[in-house]
């Protein structure tokens, strides 16, 4: 892998086409780079991210009766279901690759120059060779990326069902009594909660960050050249369209689901308020007030305390690169 991306980085200072330079390549090695970051945080954490898949696993975090538990089920079929439509459309953009030895030109599927290595019609097998080495190594690429999302995505959810089991918790509560044997614990895992929240938050904000900052570049290059390059005949343009697809749900899930933690810490304050609270007694109504004001300041997860994990973010990423998109077509035409 090591020396797939240096030879990727390499291609960028081959003599070539610049829209070949810039769209072939330097998208894809922003990508890349956002890739070793997940790839790297994952590694080097590893003990930490096992524990919070732990954590997610324990005691604390299992719902306590049918109703909790089918909530839970409900939400986490939702999830499943997002997340093969991404491994589809990822592997539809990695398998796409193929489609360049139905062309009678010896293209290969990703970068044109490997250390000098002749191929074409007088050279077949090392470009069947280069050209498989290529596709496995964007493949595999494709694992680690796709990796690297989940376990931020499926942490991400887990803490919004944590929220909707700690609301309906909450709410609830109808006597002094219930309150005085259940308001500490339902206190203890809101924190636990919002410690793993920032645990998540730390172990991902730079890969994010970067991921943030290049994706609308990325997504602007493909549909540039699914816009200007569509060829009903080459079926290697598909590829592009679906590796715009996975690009965008690569930082659309993380901001839907960051979105949704938002969302239901707004819902738990408003879960505790709906709670019998007015029919206990004094200390108690003290308690819930002193617990809302601290609720009033919804979790919110950030990619380097610069980027929220929201739906804002993701629809500002989308309005820069069609802003990019549209002025990298008015040029084309000018041309």
């Amino acid at each position: 892998m090591a020396l797939y991306l240096f030879a990727l980085m390499l291609n960028v200072f081959v003599p070539q086409p610049f829209e070949q330079r810039v769209f072939f390549i330097m998208y894809i090695s922003l990508t890349e780079t956002a890739m070793i970051l997940k790839t790297r945080t994952i590694y080097r954490h590893f003990d930490t991210i096992w524990s919070l898949y732990e954590t997610t696993l324990g005691p604390s975090f299992q719902p306590r009766d049918e109703f909790e538990r089918e909530l839970q089920n409900r939400t986490l079929q939702v999830f499943n279901r997002w997340y093969y439509v991404y491994i589809f459309v990822s592997h539809m953009a990695a398998f796409g690759t193929g489609s360049h030895l139905l062309s009678s030109e010896y293209r290969m599927p990703f970068f044109p120059w490997f250390f000098g290595v002749r191929y074409g019609d007088d050279a077949r097998v090392a470009y069947y060779t280069i050209f498989a080495y290529q596709c496995f190594g964007m493949y595999f690429h494709m694992l680690l990326n796709t990796a690297g999302d989940t376990q931020l995505c499926y942490m991400l959810q887990m803490i919004g069902i944590q929220l909707d089991l700690l609301a309906k918790r909450f709410r609830s509560l109808s006597s002094s009594e219930e309150f005085d044997r259940s308001f500490v614990p339902l206190v203890q895992h809101y924190n636990k909660i919002h410690r793993m929240l920032c645990r998540v938050e730390n172990l991902f904000s730079l890969a994010y960050f970067v991921q943030f900052s290049v994706s609308g570049l990325v997504i602007c290059a493909s549909a540039y050249q699914v816009a200007s390059m569509l060829n009903l005949n080459d079926f290697s343009k598909l590829m592009n369209v679906f590796y715009m697809m996975s690009m965008t749900m690569q930082i659309g899930l993380p901001c839907y689901y960051g979105n949704e933690v938002t969302l239901k810490s707004y819902a738990l304050t408003n879960a505790i308020y709906s709670s019998n609270w007015y029919a206990m007694k004094h200390s108690n109504r003290k308690s819930v007030q002193m617990f809302l004001v601290r609720t009033n300041k919804p979790f919110a997860a950030t990619a380097f305390r610069y980027f929220n994990f929201n739906l804002p973010a993701f629809t500002t990423i989308l309005n820069m690169a069609y802003s990019v998109y549209c002025v990298l077509q008015r040029k084309a035409k000018n041309v």
